[in-house]
């Protein structure tokens, strides 16, 4: 176990978040029972002056998060607290954050893969592996080079389309996706070890594990750092973040990998490249 932090929590700011213990003051009593140093709030937000937010994204407009990053930050914890936010984007260059929000935040994190959302989010050409192959990473590479996210969470995973996943993977070669990996990396971003990865593993469900873990190891060996997300939106889903350390072994991954961000050694600011 390396990770000490949790940079990807849900509240119930979030539209998807149900669960009514999921409360700020609850996780991090959690997590620092668990023995976790460091706690990252992230709620969904849609802020964009050129495409209006989806019905889902209608009240997730920022207001929250700002009285969240009072909240937190107007008191003492025992733990490390940050409090950040989860934005989309619906195409390429189409980003549901801004520059000046993101100064208000501690960092922010990017999805490049809610295909699911299928009338927001634009969608593969074709619903076949090669098409949404090509799509998934121009998303990711857009995202990568916006200057917008810190982290970049469940990357190349494709949400609405996960029974082609493990063949879209497959049809990209390890020099497209090392390219890929490498403009995360140059640009100080994190790479996120996701609990869907687990989760849709163990339980069977369309893909096999091989495949995140491929894209990882291509990310390490492109030189990018990483974080810990369970992506929680209840306190049970916490269950599964001890499990995600299982990819510190698999990759190899030491104190060196670890992103900026989740460090909770020396983590006060970003290094210079």
């Amino acid at each position: 176990m390396i990770f000490f932090s949790d940079m990807h929590i849900h509240t119930l700011a979030s539209a998807c978040c149900h669960d009514e213990q999921q409360t700020p003051e609850n996780i991090i009593q959690l997590l620092k029972d668990k023995g976790y140093q460091k706690v990252g709030f992230v709620d969904h937000i849609w802020l964009s002056e050129i495409v209006a937010p989806s019905g889902f994204y209608q009240t997730q407009n920022g207001a929250e998060h700002l009285k969240l990053h009072e909240f937190i930050h107007s008191r003492s914890w025992d733990i490390a607290v940050m409090v950040g936010c989860e934005a989309d984007m619906t195409a390429p260059g189409v980003f549901g954050i801004t520059p000046e929000f993101k100064a208000r935040m501690d960092y922010v994190v990017m999805a490049t893969d809610h295909f699911h959302m299928r009338e927001f989010v634009q969608q593969p050409a074709e619903a076949t592996p090669a098409c949404l192959a090509q799509h998934l990473l121009k998303f990711f590479i857009s995202a990568a080079t916006s200057g917008l996210p810190d982290i970049l969470v469940h990357p190349l995973f494709p949400f609405g389309y996960l029974e082609l996943y493990d063949k879209a993977i497959d049809s990209l070669s390890d020099a497209e996706l090392i390219d890929a990996f490498a403009i995360a990396a140059e640009n100080n971003i994190g790479i996120e070890i996701n609990s869907c990865y687990l989760a849709a593993a163990k339980n069977n469900h369309c893909f096999s594990l091989a495949t995140p873990t491929r894209l990882l190891t291509l990310a390490k060996q492109a030189g990018c750092t990483f974080t810990l997300g369970s992506d929680a939106h209840t306190l049970q889903s916490f269950a599964m973040l001890d499990k995600l350390q299982q990819f510190v072994v698999t990759l190899g991954l030491n104190e060196h990998d670890i992103h900026w961000l989740a460090n909770t050694v020396s983590s006060t600011k970003q290094p210079v490249v």
